[in-house]
Protein backbone atom coordinates (compact mmCIF):
# COMPACT_ATOMS: atom_id res chain seq x y z
CA UNK A 1 0.00 0.00 0.00
CA UNK A 2 1.55 3.21 -1.08
CA UNK A 3 0.51 6.07 0.50
CA UNK A 4 0.33 9.73 -0.63
CA UNK A 5 2.90 12.32 -0.11
CA UNK A 6 2.08 15.13 1.72
CA UNK A 7 3.36 18.62 1.23
CA UNK A 8 7.03 18.59 2.93
CA UNK A 9 7.28 20.96 5.63
CA UNK A 10 9.57 23.48 4.89
CA UNK A 11 11.91 23.95 8.05
CA UNK A 12 14.09 26.80 6.23
CA UNK A 13 12.52 28.89 8.20
CA UNK A 14 13.79 27.06 11.10
CA UNK A 15 17.32 28.31 11.92
CA UNK A 16 20.04 25.40 11.94
CA UNK A 17 17.13 22.88 11.77
CA UNK A 18 18.52 19.35 12.50
CA UNK A 19 15.94 16.43 12.26
CA UNK A 20 16.74 12.58 12.41
CA UNK A 21 17.68 10.74 8.53
CA UNK A 22 16.57 7.96 10.32
CA UNK A 23 13.81 6.27 12.53
CA UNK A 24 13.95 3.32 14.56
CA UNK A 25 10.18 2.65 13.97
CA UNK A 26 9.06 -0.05 16.22
CA UNK A 27 7.75 -2.71 16.82
CA UNK A 28 6.88 -2.33 20.46
CA UNK A 29 8.40 -4.72 23.18
CA UNK A 30 10.58 -6.12 20.51
CA UNK A 31 14.15 -4.41 21.63
CA UNK A 32 14.19 -0.97 20.55
CA UNK A 33 14.67 0.52 23.90
CA UNK A 34 18.02 -1.62 23.69
CA UNK A 35 18.99 -1.40 19.82
CA UNK A 36 18.62 2.59 20.84
CA UNK A 37 21.17 2.58 23.95
CA UNK A 38 23.50 0.23 21.90
CA UNK A 39 23.53 1.86 18.15
CA UNK A 40 23.94 5.75 20.55
CA UNK A 41 27.60 4.15 21.55
CA UNK A 42 28.72 4.89 18.03
CA UNK A 43 30.66 8.08 17.68
CA UNK A 44 28.84 8.85 14.35
CA UNK A 45 25.58 8.51 15.22
CA UNK A 46 23.17 10.95 17.10
CA UNK A 47 20.56 8.96 18.96
CA UNK A 48 17.52 11.96 20.49
CA UNK A 49 18.55 11.73 24.59
CA UNK A 50 14.58 11.39 24.44
CA UNK A 51 13.56 8.21 23.70
CA UNK A 52 10.16 7.68 22.34
CA UNK A 53 9.39 10.77 21.87
CA UNK A 54 6.39 9.63 19.65
CA UNK A 55 5.75 12.82 17.85
CA UNK A 56 5.45 11.13 14.83
CA UNK A 57 2.31 8.94 16.16
CA UNK A 58 1.30 12.20 17.89
CA UNK A 59 0.01 13.77 14.96
CA UNK A 60 -2.67 11.09 14.31
CA UNK A 61 -3.54 9.82 17.91
CA UNK A 62 -6.31 11.03 19.75
CA UNK A 63 -5.98 12.35 23.01
CA UNK A 64 -6.95 12.06 25.98
CA UNK A 65 -5.68 8.17 26.52
CA UNK A 66 -8.04 6.47 28.52
CA UNK A 67 -6.08 3.36 29.79
CA UNK A 68 -5.13 2.88 33.61
CA UNK A 69 -2.42 5.47 34.40
CA UNK A 70 -2.45 6.30 30.75
CA UNK A 71 -2.18 10.25 31.67
CA UNK A 72 1.96 9.31 32.53
CA UNK A 73 2.80 8.61 29.16
CA UNK A 74 0.56 10.98 27.53
CA UNK A 75 2.32 13.82 29.51
CA UNK A 76 5.68 12.62 27.52
CA UNK A 77 4.58 12.76 24.29
CA UNK A 78 5.96 15.06 21.98
CA UNK A 79 3.34 16.89 20.41
CA UNK A 80 5.03 20.08 18.76
CA UNK A 81 7.28 20.21 15.90
CA UNK A 82 9.16 22.89 17.23
CA UNK A 83 10.08 20.61 20.77
CA UNK A 84 10.47 18.24 18.04
CA UNK A 85 13.16 19.89 16.40
CA UNK A 86 14.54 20.68 19.96
CA UNK A 87 15.40 17.21 20.67
CA UNK A 88 18.27 17.50 17.95
CA UNK A 89 19.42 20.58 18.46
CA UNK A 90 22.83 19.30 19.57
CA UNK A 91 23.60 16.99 16.91
CA UNK A 92 25.24 19.02 14.19
CA UNK A 93 28.47 17.08 14.12
CA UNK A 94 26.94 13.67 13.82
CA UNK A 95 26.57 11.91 10.60
CA UNK A 96 23.74 10.38 11.65
CA UNK A 97 20.57 11.39 13.23
CA UNK A 98 17.74 9.19 14.85
CA UNK A 99 15.15 9.02 17.11
CA UNK A 100 13.21 5.16 18.39
CA UNK A 101 9.39 5.59 18.77
CA UNK A 102 8.36 2.25 19.36
CA UNK A 103 4.78 2.66 18.04
CA UNK A 104 5.69 3.98 14.69
CA UNK A 105 5.18 0.82 12.94
CA UNK A 106 1.75 0.23 14.56
CA UNK A 107 0.15 3.24 13.33
CA UNK A 108 1.81 3.06 10.00
CA UNK A 109 -1.33 4.54 8.52
CA UNK A 110 -1.21 7.34 10.35
CA UNK A 111 2.74 7.66 10.64
CA UNK A 112 3.95 7.29 6.77
CA UNK A 113 2.61 10.23 5.52
CA UNK A 114 3.80 12.37 8.58
CA UNK A 115 7.12 10.80 7.92
CA UNK A 116 7.00 12.12 4.24
CA UNK A 117 5.65 15.04 5.70
CA UNK A 118 8.34 16.56 7.78
CA UNK A 119 11.56 13.96 7.48
CA UNK A 120 11.19 13.15 3.98
CA UNK A 121 12.86 9.36 3.16
CA UNK A 122 14.92 8.60 6.25
CA UNK A 123 16.40 5.30 6.67
CA UNK A 124 14.10 2.95 8.97
CA UNK A 125 15.12 0.05 11.01
CA UNK A 126 12.35 -2.03 12.43
CA UNK A 127 13.00 -4.53 14.89
CA UNK A 128 10.67 -7.92 15.13
CA UNK A 129 10.10 -10.23 17.67
CA UNK A 130 8.31 -13.85 17.98
CA UNK A 131 4.92 -12.40 17.94
CA UNK A 132 3.34 -14.19 21.06
CA UNK A 133 5.95 -13.67 22.83
CA UNK A 134 5.85 -9.92 22.18
CA UNK A 135 2.46 -10.00 23.34
CA UNK A 136 3.19 -11.37 26.74
CA UNK A 137 5.89 -9.56 27.23
CA UNK A 138 3.31 -6.15 26.60
CA UNK A 139 1.07 -7.97 29.22
CA UNK A 140 4.13 -8.38 31.57
CA UNK A 141 4.92 -4.65 31.28
CA UNK A 142 2.15 -3.70 32.35
CA UNK A 143 1.63 -5.89 35.10
CA UNK A 144 5.22 -4.40 36.11
CA UNK A 145 3.59 -0.92 36.09
CA UNK A 146 0.84 -2.12 37.70
CA UNK A 147 -1.33 -0.86 35.28
CA UNK A 148 -2.53 -4.26 34.32
CA UNK A 149 -4.80 -6.25 37.02
CA UNK A 150 -6.34 -9.05 34.72
CA UNK A 151 -4.72 -12.26 33.61
CA UNK A 152 -4.02 -12.25 29.99
CA UNK A 153 -5.98 -14.57 28.72
CA UNK A 154 -8.95 -12.25 30.20
CA UNK A 155 -6.94 -9.28 29.03
CA UNK A 156 -7.34 -10.68 25.02
CA UNK A 157 -11.18 -10.79 26.04
CA UNK A 158 -11.12 -7.08 26.66
CA UNK A 159 -8.53 -6.43 24.06
CA UNK A 160 -10.85 -5.25 21.47
CA UNK A 161 -13.26 -3.26 23.83
CA UNK A 162 -9.65 -1.12 25.26
CA UNK A 163 -8.53 -0.40 21.66
CA UNK A 164 -12.08 0.93 20.95
CA UNK A 165 -11.66 3.26 24.21
CA UNK A 166 -8.29 4.18 23.35
CA UNK A 167 -6.31 2.96 25.67
CA UNK A 168 -2.58 3.35 24.80
CA UNK A 169 -0.95 1.32 22.61
CA UNK A 170 1.02 -1.48 24.88
CA UNK A 171 -2.62 -2.31 25.52
CA UNK A 172 -2.96 -3.95 22.31
CA UNK A 173 -1.45 -7.16 23.44
CA UNK A 174 -2.67 -9.03 19.74
CA UNK A 175 -2.97 -6.32 17.36
CA UNK A 176 0.52 -5.20 17.89
CA UNK A 177 1.89 -8.47 16.89
CA UNK A 178 0.33 -8.52 13.59
CA UNK A 179 3.47 -7.31 11.48
CA UNK A 180 2.70 -7.96 7.65
CA UNK A 181 0.50 -5.56 6.89
CA UNK A 182 2.83 -2.36 8.43
CA UNK A 183 5.87 -4.05 7.15
CA UNK A 184 4.91 -4.02 3.69
CA UNK A 185 3.62 -0.37 4.15
CA UNK A 186 6.59 0.44 4.95
CA UNK A 187 8.91 -0.88 2.52
CA UNK A 188 6.42 0.26 -0.82
CA UNK A 189 6.84 3.97 0.80
CA UNK A 190 10.43 3.91 1.82
CA UNK A 191 13.40 3.36 -0.27
CA UNK A 192 15.77 1.80 2.66
CA UNK A 193 14.18 -0.08 5.36
CA UNK A 194 15.85 -2.38 7.56
CA UNK A 195 14.44 -5.50 9.74
CA UNK A 196 16.24 -6.67 12.37
CA UNK A 197 14.77 -9.45 14.66
CA UNK A 198 14.93 -9.44 18.39
CA UNK A 199 16.24 -12.88 18.49
CA UNK A 200 19.03 -12.27 16.39
CA UNK A 201 20.25 -8.99 17.89
CA UNK A 202 20.48 -11.23 21.77
CA UNK A 203 22.29 -14.33 20.08
CA UNK A 204 24.79 -12.11 18.27
CA UNK A 205 24.57 -8.60 18.41
CA UNK A 206 28.05 -7.55 17.41
CA UNK A 207 26.92 -8.81 13.95
CA UNK A 208 23.41 -7.37 13.96
CA UNK A 209 24.52 -4.16 15.21
CA UNK A 210 27.48 -3.80 12.58
CA UNK A 211 25.11 -4.73 9.76
CA UNK A 212 22.55 -1.76 11.31
CA UNK A 213 25.68 0.56 11.08
CA UNK A 214 26.74 -0.44 7.63
CA UNK A 215 23.04 0.25 6.59
CA UNK A 216 23.28 3.68 8.33
CA UNK A 217 26.63 4.46 6.05
CA UNK A 218 28.78 4.53 9.49
CA UNK A 219 32.01 2.66 10.27
CA UNK A 220 30.88 -0.75 11.00
CA UNK A 221 33.99 -2.14 12.87
CA UNK A 222 33.19 0.04 15.43
CA UNK A 223 32.06 -2.43 18.24
CA UNK A 224 29.61 -1.51 20.99
CA UNK A 225 31.15 -1.47 24.52
CA UNK A 226 27.50 -2.94 26.23
CA UNK A 227 25.79 -4.76 23.83
CA UNK A 228 24.45 -7.58 26.28
CA UNK A 229 22.56 -4.99 28.85
CA UNK A 230 19.03 -5.32 28.49
CA UNK A 231 16.36 -2.02 28.46
CA UNK A 232 13.04 -1.69 29.38
CA UNK A 233 12.69 -4.89 31.06
CA UNK A 234 8.97 -6.78 31.61
CA UNK A 235 7.95 -8.95 34.19
CA UNK A 236 6.47 -9.11 38.03
CA UNK A 237 8.35 -6.98 40.64
CA UNK A 238 9.71 -8.84 43.76
CA UNK A 239 9.58 -5.45 45.53
CA UNK A 240 6.98 -2.99 43.84
CA UNK A 241 7.79 -0.57 46.29
CA UNK A 242 11.83 -0.66 44.63
CA UNK A 243 10.35 -0.60 40.93
CA UNK A 244 8.47 2.67 41.80
CA UNK A 245 11.14 4.23 43.95
CA UNK A 246 13.43 3.15 40.68
CA UNK A 247 11.49 4.04 37.94
CA UNK A 248 8.01 6.17 38.68
CA UNK A 249 9.34 9.14 40.37
CA UNK A 250 9.28 7.60 44.11
CA UNK A 251 9.02 11.37 46.24
CA UNK A 252 11.85 9.53 48.23
CA UNK A 253 14.44 9.15 45.07
CA UNK A 254 13.50 12.72 43.96
CA UNK A 255 14.34 13.89 47.70
CA UNK A 256 17.72 12.26 47.07
CA UNK A 257 18.15 12.87 43.80
CA UNK A 258 21.19 15.71 44.16
CA UNK A 259 22.82 14.01 46.19
CA UNK A 260 23.10 10.70 44.61
CA UNK A 261 23.94 12.88 41.66
CA UNK A 262 27.11 14.36 43.50
CA UNK A 263 28.99 11.48 43.36
CA UNK A 264 27.67 9.12 40.41
CA UNK A 265 27.64 9.86 36.91
CA UNK A 266 24.66 9.78 34.55
CA UNK A 267 26.08 6.05 33.58
CA UNK A 268 26.76 4.70 36.68
CA UNK A 269 23.58 5.34 37.63
CA UNK A 270 21.89 4.12 34.53
CA UNK A 271 23.53 1.01 34.41
CA UNK A 272 23.25 0.40 38.53
CA UNK A 273 19.08 1.18 38.17
CA UNK A 274 18.87 -1.07 35.46
CA UNK A 275 20.93 -4.35 37.57
CA UNK A 276 18.47 -3.81 40.25
CA UNK A 277 15.66 -3.74 37.82
CA UNK A 278 16.60 -7.26 36.48
CA UNK A 279 17.22 -8.79 39.60
CA UNK A 280 13.88 -7.35 40.91
CA UNK A 281 11.88 -8.84 38.22
CA UNK A 282 10.19 -12.16 38.03
CA UNK A 283 9.35 -14.00 34.64
CA UNK A 284 5.72 -14.88 34.01
CA UNK A 285 4.83 -17.66 32.12
CA UNK A 286 2.21 -17.62 29.64
CA UNK A 287 -0.37 -20.56 29.38
CA UNK A 288 0.50 -23.49 27.30
CA UNK A 289 -2.90 -23.35 25.43
CA UNK A 290 -2.92 -19.96 24.91
CA UNK A 291 0.24 -19.54 23.05
CA UNK A 292 -0.87 -22.02 21.35
CA UNK A 293 -4.10 -19.98 20.82
CA UNK A 294 -1.98 -17.06 19.77
CA UNK A 295 0.86 -19.02 17.01
CA UNK A 296 -2.07 -20.26 15.13
CA UNK A 297 -3.46 -16.80 15.25
CA UNK A 298 -0.46 -15.60 13.78
CA UNK A 299 0.67 -18.60 11.49
CA UNK A 300 -0.30 -17.81 8.14
CA UNK A 301 0.72 -14.33 8.14
CA UNK A 302 4.19 -15.30 9.52
CA UNK A 303 4.41 -17.46 6.87
CA UNK A 304 3.95 -14.08 4.42
CA UNK A 305 6.13 -12.36 6.32
CA UNK A 306 9.02 -14.80 5.31
CA UNK A 307 8.33 -14.24 1.61
CA UNK A 308 8.27 -10.66 2.13
CA UNK A 309 11.52 -10.29 4.25
CA UNK A 310 12.91 -13.35 2.42
CA UNK A 311 13.57 -14.52 5.92
CA UNK A 312 13.66 -18.08 7.84
CA UNK A 313 10.96 -17.29 10.89
CA UNK A 314 10.15 -20.73 11.44
CA UNK A 315 11.23 -20.85 14.77
CA UNK A 316 8.44 -18.11 15.52
CA UNK A 317 6.25 -21.30 14.76
CA UNK A 318 7.86 -23.76 17.08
Amino acid sequence: MTIANEQPVNTKQHTDTILPNFLIAGSAKCGTSSLHSYIAQHPDIFMSRKKEPRFISSQGMSFPLNGPLDYRVEKWIVKNFDDYINLFKDAGDYKMVGESSADTLYFYKHTIPVIKKYLGNPKIVIVLRNPVKRSFSAYQHLVRDAREPLSFEDALQKESERIKNNWELIYHYRAVSHYYEPIKAFLENFTDVKVVLNEDLAKQPHRVLSEVFEFLGVDNAFKVADSTTKHNLSGKPRSQWLHEFLFEGHPLRNFLRPVVRFFTSSKQRKNLSLKIQQKNLAQLEINPEMASVLKNEFRDEILKLEKLLNRDLSSWLK
